[in-house]
């Protein structure tokens, strides 16, 4: 049964990735990118729907049925791999299309970078407290419901794939965060929120976290990646969400994690 729920999850997912570049295409949002040659653009749709199949509507599927990666197989190279996959993504559809300013494709070109890396701090440590207080809420809303079915307490649980996660070594966990800051925002901020919006931009950034598994979490990210996306639209380049996205993630790896993971093992 899993497997058939995970094959229509997969469909699900494909189809609103398909329907959100339909709707794009409607309004020649692609058309700025240019292509010498159809061969050229048949070849980069191909491989950004294989991109975000992979990337997407997979990992949103497995999150769904509550999949979760074992942790044992994991590797240096399984860590960095999806990021590898969207930079290697991006460098090949920036060489098909015929635009000329690498800095313009990857929304780099600010007329004051240090203002915006400063936002970013800021609007980082905002995003992260507005995402704790959103989560609080829906986490007190859950509970009060729980308790009001007349059922027990559920005990807790924080998936493998975290835990793995924020016991390797503070240089790997250094270069995890400043991987996903830089890489995650120029693929789905610089290059899909540009192309099918903010909208549908941030719910694939929410559905590509979805192997971790944990509902609460994805509450999270959809938060952030909304604050995320605001920032992109409002300041038009990606430094300050880059940097945004850092102090999240920082907070969240160095800060919050530890500290849960400790109170739960107390339990």
């Amino acid at each position: 049964m899993n497997s058939v729920t995970f094959v229509l999850l997969v469909a699900a997912g494909s189809l609103g990735i398909l329907l959100s570049f339909v709707q794009a295409r409607s309004r020649a949002v692609l058309a700025e990118d240019g292509f010498a040659e159809p061969s050229r653009r048949a070849v980069a749709m191909g491989l950004l729907a294989a991109v975000l199949l992979l990337t997407v509507a997979i990992p949103f599927a497995g999150g769904m049925i509550g999949a979760q990666p074992e942790t044992r197989e994991l590797s240096l190279v399984s860590v960095f791999a999806v990021h590898a996959v969207l930079l290697f993504f991006l460098a090949c559809y920036y060489a098909l299309s015929d635009r000329r300013s690498l800095k313009e494709f990857l929304g780099l070109s600010s007329e004051r970078p240090a203002r915006d890396l400063a936002a970013g701090v800021v609007i980082g440590l905002g995003g992260w407290l507005l995402t704790i207080l959103a989560a609080s809420l829906l986490l007190g809303l859950w509970v009060l419901l729980f308790r009001g079915s007349g059922s027990e307490t559920a005990t807790p649980s924080v998936s493998p794939m975290i835990e793995w996660l924020v016991s390797r070594p503070l240089w790997l966990k250094i270069l995890i965060v400043l991987s996903a800051m830089t890489v995650e925002e120029l693929f789905f901020r610089s290059f899909l929120q540009t192309r099918v919006g903010p909208v549908a931009a941030t719910l694939m950034f929410t559905a590509a976290h979805g192997a971790y598994g944990q509902p609460l979490m994805l509450i999270g990210i959809l938060m952030i990646s909304t604050v995320l996306s605001i920032t992109y639209a409002r300041y038009r380049n990606v430094l300050p969400c880059i940097v945004a996205h850092g102090v999240f993630d920082s907070i969240q790896m160095f800060v919050l994690i530890p500290f849960v993971l400790h109170q739960v093992q107390r339990l």
